[in-house]
């Protein structure tokens, strides 16, 4: 279970078939297979050796796919970079990861010399994507240009080493690397191709960032399957109904906040989007009533929901298109709330605090075990041994399951908060508040919102004699957070709810807003 062993075969056997739709860029695999062979043998040259980092600071492109299959076949390991995170978080994430090298797009040109400082004497490699006149960094195609070499290959590689760590939110402090083997990807695939089949038909769009697994993980299904791998470099509303009438994808991924902005969008109508013919979406479930619009939208086209989190690599769980229906039976409307139940080949459970199965209808953690799941947490073995117990994930999701194995997200056990496909967890989000001079206390909650799922609210003390406003509390997380980690509202309490032993009680917070929410997430 090499990640490397697809592209190769396809170079082999189906060297003609397109592999790669860009703006400007058209490549076959046996094209793709040899950029790809290029750039492994010029990182060799830099020195880039098995075990070593290599971050991906890019928007979607289909460098990032060459990226991805030249560092993994080396045995080295790639290192996504969130575009969206703040420069404090992208320093730590590239002194944390001891990366060696680093690629980005020229929009992030201001962030390198910072990033370089946080990484010391380790960054020895920085090369742009694009073309830029103000870069002095040379350029992603000056590295291949001018070699012979025309055949990949894959060096000293087991199915056990790690081929990428992907950095997600701390629930008790910085960002952690999530450690994925080149078994637990291919093994995702496998899990998930017998309910959601790439062939060479899949024209697949790289909708979603790619520096999330939600979509980066598409990446090995559709080139395992022969497929196109389709481009938009960022996501716009605009911008994705041209791509898609353009490179007439099939199929697309994205999460609901992204979908109900394209059906919002008033010009929708005007855009043929007739070559979609499955949608595949995640982070939470869709509203009923905007399924119906969607829909109507999209009538022959088949739905899928899908579960996981970066330490599944990512799938747990599916909902497949037989359960998406507009039907007037109560049964089937539940059932559209639901994720779906396990994917072939990975077990899931819903278990209570012994660790026992609970009963139909009754509330526990899911957990789950396979040969998907992570290998652990870089640099953070103790967390790791609270994450994997006796072998089994602990991913602080609490659910209830239906007597039919439907399983159903009602909170979470972690504090984590879903807003626009992101996760943001708010210990970290409050660490960055309470380091204002004028807060006491802080209290980060997740409460609903029609466009984003949820959306962060900051419940704030102020200390005495001080004073603040909710636009001095934007402004100063702006400083420190990604965007999508800062507070969309604040309130000014004189004290927060408290357990006995002094714990904030978030639940009592979140009431007043979920009050009318069958679930306390969106």
């Amino acid at each position: 279970m090499i990640i490397t062993k697809a592209l190769i075969y396809n170079a082999k056997n189906i060297p003609e078939r397109l592999a790669i739709l860009d703006e400007g860029y058209s490549f076959t695999y046996g094209e793709l297979a040899s950029r790809t062979a290029k750039l492994k043998e010029a990182l060799k040259d830099l020195g880039i050796k098995k075990g070593d980092k290599v971050g991906i600071f890019l928007l979607n492109t289909f460098r990032y796919v060459e990226l991805f299959y030249a560092i993994t076949a080396i045995g080295a390991i790639a290192v996504p970079l969130n575009t969206r995170l703040s420069r404090r978080e992208l320093e730590y994430i590239v002194k944390d990861s001891e990366m060696e090298c680093l690629f980005f797009h020229s929009e992030y040109l201001q962030h390198i010399p910072s990033l370089e400082k946080a990484a010391k004497s380790n960054l020895k490699s920085i090369f742009v994507s694009d073309v830029n006149e103000q870069s002095e960094y040379t350029h992603y195609e000056e590295l291949i240009k001018n070699r012979s070499i025309t055949e990949l290959t894959y060096d000293d590689i087991s199915e056990d080493d790690i081929a990428c760590i992907f950095y997600t939110g701390g629930t008790t402090g910085p960002a952690v690397g999530v450690m994925l083997s080149h078994r637990n990807q291919v093994s995702n695939f496998y899990h998930t191709t017998t309910k959601f089949n790439y062939n060479e038909w899949s024209n697949y769009l790289h909708a979603a960032p790619m520096f999330h697994l939600a979509d980066f993980g598409k990446t090995i299904g559709v080139t395992w399957g022969g497929g196109t791998h389709s481009f938009i470099k960022t996501f716009t509303v605009k911008g994705f109904l041209e791509v898609v009438q353009t490179f007439k994808p099939t199929v697309i991924s994205l999460v609901p906040t992204m979908i109900n902005m394209v059906m919002n969008d008033p010009d929708f109508k005007n855009y043929d989007v007739s070559s979609i013919k499955k949608i595949n979406y995640g982070s939470s479930a869709m509203s009923p009533d905007l399924f119906k619009r969607v829909m109507n939208a999209f009538p022959d086209v088949e739905f899928y929901q899908s579960y996981g989190m970066t330490e599944a690599s990512p799938v747990l769980t599916m909902l497949e298109p037989e359960d998406h229906l507009v039907s007037e039976d109560k049964k089937a409307q539940k059932r559209l709330s639901s994720v779906g139940k396990s994917v072939p080949g990975v077990e899931v459970r819903v278990v209570d605090d012994t660790g026992n199965d609970v009963a139909p209808g009754e509330v526990g953690e899911v957990i789950a075990r396979g040969p998907n799941i992570m290998k652990g947490y870089w640099n953070s073995p103790e967390k790791t041994k609270n994450t994997i117990i006796d072998g089994w994930y602990h991913s602080g999701d609490m659910a209830l399951i239906d007597e039919d194995h439907y399983i159903y997200i009602v909170d979470r056990k972690k504090d984590m908060i879903i807003t626009g496909g992101e996760n943001v967890y708010s210990i970290e989000v409050e660490n960055v508040l309470t380091s204002h001079p004028s807060v006491l206390e802080a209290a980060v909650i997740g409460i609903p919102d029609s466009k984003w799922g949820e959306a962060i609210k900051a419940v704030i003390v102020v200390r005495d004699t001080h004073e603040l406003t909710e636009s001095e509390i934007i402004e100063f997380s702006k400083s420190l957070l990604a965007n999508y980690k800062v507070p969309k509202s604040v309130d000014f309490v004189e004290a927060l709810p408290k357990s006995g032993a002094g714990k904030i009680l978030k639940r009592e917070l979140r009431e007043k807003y979920w009050e009318n929410y069958k679930l306390n997430v969106n």
